[in-house]
């Protein structure tokens, strides 16, 4: 502390120094003219010191250092001897008992000065408290609504920086290593001596030896500039906060403190933000073992019955090879060839979800035409199916989506599938392709039985059909495929029953912009 008083004495501003003198001087001069008027008119001709006493605290009122009040009572008690003491307009310090009465009037007038400063002091400081007690409330419910951590240490730089008038620095990680810097700066150059590696350097000694170090710590660096805080509790280090202090300026008392309790807000709102993560983490973990879950249900339903037919097929094939039909055995032989495509078709699935939720490999966006992804999807649908009818209908105008166009494809051919497999109808499926500024929507429809309304809620869960005892007859696996693969798109996907019948799946796609198509 007594290093930055000294600073500020050695760093007083010439021009306040200035005007703090013409105050004083002008002070003077008016009380020694009343005075000298009072004196002719003969009024108070015994208490001309007390016109004196008033100029002292005045001037203590005016002006920023007590120096000028002491002064000023100096000047008094000399006003008083050369302007109203015999011999008038001369200094005479031997009259009797005239160096007790001047030490008297001169330790009034100074005691006057020293009492005006103080209560002066005890104002600035009242008023100081009062708005650092409202800043801190506001610091307090701003950070309650941070909701990450680039946000908490941008508020945490502007109200250190507002309630102490300096230039801040907010590092949460390491200094010289940090991924979140926030500066808040009063002077352009701040930044710049924040930013210089001799300062991360010592706010980097802050961090490791946990506690504060700089210009303004008796144990700080004697050529940094700036005063370094760790910002830790006891069982993880955060990061660190720098101040870089106008020198022009005295540190009150219980700056110090003051800055502790602000990082201990800060400090709260890092918690808060890190167990907001470790619940949503927890969270995220329980739906992908609740999927995982899902998977493996589904997986096991929808594998085991054709398994099980291709295996007792070809058994009966084997065993009885002379004695079966032609018709029969090609009959035998198409159901297993049918089964293994169906066993494909789940094996792609099962590699699309291991592509998205593996870890291995990110979805490679692409701006892809939405109508020759339509195009490949169908086609590759119509191999598999032939005898199956589909209505397709794109805008005339061209629509542009970000994709992974493979796995976007494997999106439309389950929906499609499920549509041929499930509807009961010989009547056309239809899909049909949109661009709205929700994105670009995809409907694909049929006119069959439609969906159980009990399923809805679940249907892109997993969750295999109780009622079906064949693979090809339930939904299995494929709309959780398609599910997790709409929302790595950052999409939405729903089930409904159409009016007149039927079931419709339809997915939305973000596209470039704003409803931004060619």
């Amino acid at each position: 502390m007594k290093k930055r008083i000294f600073k500020s004495i050695k760093n007083y501003n010439i021009n306040k120094l200035f005007q703090d003198f013409i105050k004083t001087l002008a002070v003077y001069l008016v009380a020694t003219g009343c005075a000298l008027a009072l004196n002719a008119a003969a009024v108070m001709n015994d208490n001309i010191f007390g016109v004196y006493m008033l100029a002292v605290a005045i001037i203590s009122v005016t002006t920023e250092s007590y120096i000028w009040g002491v002064l000023a009572s100096i000047g008094g008690v000399i006003g008083v001897n050369f302007f109203f003491t015999f011999p008038y307009f001369a200094l005479n310090f031997s009259i009797a008992g005239y160096p007790v009465t001047f030490m008297i009037m001169l330790l009034m007038s100074v005691l006057a000065s020293f009492l005006t400063a103080k209560v002066k002091f005890a104002a600035i400081i009242s008023a100081e408290g009062k708005k650092r007690a409202e800043t801190l409330t506001e610091m307090s419910q701003a950070m309650l609504t941070a909701g990450d951590y680039d946000t908490i240490a941008e508020l945490a730089a502007e109200y250190l920086s507002k309630t102490n008038m300096c230039s801040v620095v907010v590092y949460l990680g390491p200094p010289m290593q940090s991924e979140i810097i926030k500066f808040k700066t009063v002077n352009e150059t701040d930044e710049i001596i924040l930013n210089s590696v001799l300062e991360q350097q010592v706010a980097l000694s802050a961090y490791e030896s946990d506690k504060p170090v700089g210009a303004d710590i008796n144990e700080g660096s004697q050529n940094c500039k700036g005063t370094y805080f760790p910002i830790r509790t006891p069982d993880f280090q955060y990061g660190v906060v720098g101040f870089l202090f106008d020198d022009k300026k005295v540190i009150l008392k219980d700056m110090y403190s003051y800055i502790d309790v602000m990082i201990s807000q800060t400090i709260l709102a890092l918690q808060k933000q890190q167990m907001t993560e470790q619940a949503q983490q927890i969270l995220l973990e329980t739906e992908k073992e609740k999927m995982r879950s899902n998977l493996l249900r589904a997986v096991s339903h929808d594998l085991r019955t054709p398994l099980t037919g291709i295996v007792g097929s070809a058994s009966t094939l084997i065993e009885n090879e002379d004695r079966i039909d032609r018709e029969v055995g090609r009959k035998m032989l198409t159901d297993i060839q049918q089964d293994a495509e169906w066993l494909i078709h789940m094996v792609e699935n099962l590699l699309s979800v291991t592509r998205i939720s593996g870890g291995t490999t990110s979805l490679k966006k692409q701006d892809e035409i939405v109508e020759e992804v339509v195009s490949e999807a169908v086609l590759r649908i119509r191999k598999r199916f032939p005898n199956s009818k589909i209505d397709v209908t794109v805008p005339d105008e061209l629509l542009i989506v970000p994709m992974d166009a493979t796995l976007i494809e494997q999106v439309l051919i389950n929906l499609m599938e499920n549509s041929i497999r499930h509807s009961d109808s010989p009547l056309p499926i239809s899909l049909k392709v949109s661009g709205k500024k929700s994105g670009a929507v995809f409907t694909i429809s049929d006119q069959g039985k439609g969906i159980d309304p009990s399923r809805i809620p679940d249907i892109f869960d997993g969750k295999a059909n109780k009622g079906s005892s064949d693979s090809s007859r339930g939904l299995g696996i494929g709309l959780s495929i398609c599910k997790s693969i709409i929302l790595a798109h950052d999409g939405k996907i729903f089930a409904e029953n159409n009016i007149n019948g039927g079931a419709k799946f339809t997915f939305v796609l973000p596209m470039k912009g704003d409803n931004d198509y060619a």
